[in-house]
């Protein structure tokens, strides 16, 4: 990677490669390419920060009522702690002004928490055995459940 000049931007049905390739590698829990290409048919949105043609990162996000669940976000690791994922996170954030935003994290995931809390998700709950194990023969892990919601209404 050479001189790094980022463009964010709306993905759709021919980013999947790439995006499919990414969470691949990046999650445990990894969608296929038919459920990230249902996905967006269902209205899911896909936002991209590219480098180039490379895919540096995504977040994927799914509108339901009055509220926005961020489905996943990542980062290539060759791109990771360069303030993708919070440009990604920043961006949503600023385009749907006062609805509720709702996420899970693994709870091992510091790193991700220590982001949303500094974008100001607080945390709400924990959803017990939520993620499948990372290695084999080891326990289903915790979900932290947080959320966001930019008006001055609060969460009930």
């Amino acid at each position: 990677m050479s001189c790094m000049r980022l463009i964010y931007r709306c993905g759709d049905e021919a980013d999947l490669a790439a995006v499919y390739e990414l969470n691949r590698r990046s999650f445990a829990e990894s969608w296929s390419n038919d459920g990230l290409k249902s996905a967006l048919e269902e209205g899911y949105e896909l936002s991209l920060c590219m480098d180039g043609d490379v895919l540096a990162g995504y977040l994927l996000s799914h509108d339901l009522l009055d509220e926005v669940h961020i489905m996943q976000i990542t980062v290539d690791d060759s791109y990771r702690r360069r303030g993708i994922a919070e440009q990604l996170s920043q961006k949503l954030l600023a385009a749907k002004q006062s609805r509720k935003f709702l996420l899970e994290v693994r709870a091992s995931n510091r790193a991700a928490q220590a982001l949303y809390e500094k974008l100001g998700f607080v945390c709400y709950g924990v959803r017990k055995g939520y993620y499948v194990p990372r290695h084999e023969g080891a326990e289903r892990e915790d979900a932290v459940l947080m959320h966001y919601q930019s008006s001055i209404d609060t969460i009930e």
